[in-house]
């Protein structure tokens, strides 16, 4: 039963939603609509959402906890981790409920000043990790790395304004590259990913795929 009743629920949720998209109306002839249907599951899930956020945070806590309780390698790290999530969910609640301008000037000042910071910090070490495998990627190795190596080469040239005192044709060239070849490329990419996540999501809603469920 622990396995068969979530993937009827799901089955059942998946069906009533696919089935709200295409039909209009009330359901039955009653003053319940399909439109009103899919607004209250929608709903459902942001609260489904909600708490396994909740659960998320107290698994958190918990593997992090017991880190510190035992004070393993890194358990700095976890202390400023639960300590840093404990603040900005404190604030973040008391600003909601019961917010005055000092409550939403230190959560701005939080978002700005802390959160920002540190996610430009992520992108920055990670822009180090991209050109490594830029690097990698461009080397002339077979024709269609020659290839991505030329149209990079006039992208970066077509971007820098060095690059229209040089050729006045780069930036057009590069504007072709981005609006032709680029964009279909990302078409193509698309229209797989859409391919596979509708047959991910056929699996799931069939029973077929069991993943997400967990293990037995």
């Amino acid at each position: 039963m622990r396995r068969e009743v979530p993937l009827v629920i799901t089955f059942v949720i998946g069906v009533l939603l696919i089935a709200s998209y295409f039909l209009q109306g009330p359901i039955l002839g009653g003053e319940y609509t399909w439109k009103t249907l899919s607004s209250d599951i929608t709903n459902w899930g942001v609260l489904v959402s909600a708490f396994a956020v909740g659960i998320a945070a107290v698994n958190l806590t918990r593997i992090h906890g017991n880190k510190i309780t035992n004070q393993r390698p890194g358990f700095i790290n976890s202390i400023a981790l639960i300590g840093t999530m404990v603040i900005f969910i404190a604030v973040g609640v008391f600003n909601k409920h019961f917010g005055t301008a000092g409550t939403r000037a230190l959560f701005q000042n939080m978002f700005d000043y802390i959160l920002s910071p540190l996610g430009a910090a992520m992108f920055a070490i990670i822009a180090f990790y991209v050109a490594s495998a830029s690097y990698r990627a461009f080397r002339a190795r077979s024709a269609e790395a020659t290839m991505l190596l030329i149209a990079a080469i006039i992208m970066m040239m077509a971007s820098a304004p060095i690059g229209a005192l040089i050729w006045s044709k780069f930036p057009v060239i590069g504007k072709w590259l981005l609006d032709v070849v680029n964009m279909a490329g990302q078409r193509g990419i698309r229209l797989g990913v859409a391919i596979g996540g509708f047959a991910a999501s056929m699996r799931i809603l069939l029973g077929i795929d069991r993943g997400h469920l967990g293990s037995e």
